[in-house]
């Protein structure tokens, strides 16, 4: 996942753009088209999770497979990316998420969203905003542990297996998160559904949406800072020890 300082890959980006499309589209497509059936919670859950999986699958030789802002955040603070390709990389996940929220509306309009409003998410009634934050907070900073410890560092086991871990931390998020906001724990996916939602009509998707942004944020930033950046400096001491055994076997 580690890209070079001051320098910005494009292919990273588009890469990024094209798997947030597709992970809103399935995503949230399964919340529009599903949501009220028997036992949709855990359908969508399900949905996402293997979203990530098959996305981050298919775009870890190219950019990683961060599709989550939120990840990306936690990278540019352990590290392991550049503040530059950061921020080109929320770009375009930001871009994705509108296109595969305009898909979506495309592929629903006249009625067929179950959730009126592309998947958005939104704090439900029971709960309060102390509720959707926290559980925004931790599912998120699950999220990015589990990245951290699969996919980054290099003392793990899960190898080429880290997607599909990282998939069932999505899992388990939305099954938490699903009742109370619809579970975000992605700024960025969060954002295109809104932004679509409201230009088609749909109202009071801003008043709590400022959660979805913190909240995550927050729970990548702790993560990042408690054991992504140990992580980071434990694989460049991994990488400094290799080099000098390869120039000692010279």
């Amino acid at each position: 996942m580690k890209s070079p300082p001051q320098t910005i890959n494009w292919k990273e980006a588009v890469a990024e753009l094209v798997a947030m499309m597709f992970f809103v589209y399935v995503g949230c497509g399964s919340a529009a088209t599903q949501a009220g059936n028997d036992a949709w919670i855990l359908g969508v859950s399900l949905q996402f999770g293997l979203a990530i999986t098959t996305l981050a699958y298919a775009t870890a030789h190219i950019s990683g497979g961060q599709i989550n802002c939120a990840v990306t955040f936690a990278l540019v603070i352990a590290k392991q990316k550049s503040v530059a390709q950061g921020l080109v990389n929320l770009v375009s996940q930001l871009l994705g998420s509108v296109l595969g929220a305009a898909l979506l509306l495309a592929a629903t309009v006249g009625g067929q969203d179950r959730t009126t409003a592309l998947g958005s998410n939104t704090l439900a009634p029971d709960y309060t905003v102390g509720n959707a934050f926290v559980s925004e907070m931790l599912m998120t900073a699950l999220l990015v542990y589990v990245v951290f410890e699969t996919a980054v560092n290099k003392r793990s086991v899960a190898g080429n297996n880290a997607p599909i871990a990282i998939g069932f931390a999505v899992f388990l998020a939305h099954m938490v998160n699903i009742p109370i906001t619809g579970c975000s724990i992605n700024p960025t996916r969060s954002f295109g559904p809104a932004v679509v939602a409201s230009l088609n009509g749909a109202e009071g998707l801003w008043q709590h949406h400022w959660i979805f942004w913190v909240a995550p944020l927050t729970g990548a930033g702790i993560v990042a800072l408690l054991r992504g950046r140990i992580i980071s400096a434990e694989n460049s001491a991994t990488d400094l020890n290799e080099t000098k055994d390869e120039e000692l076997s010279l």
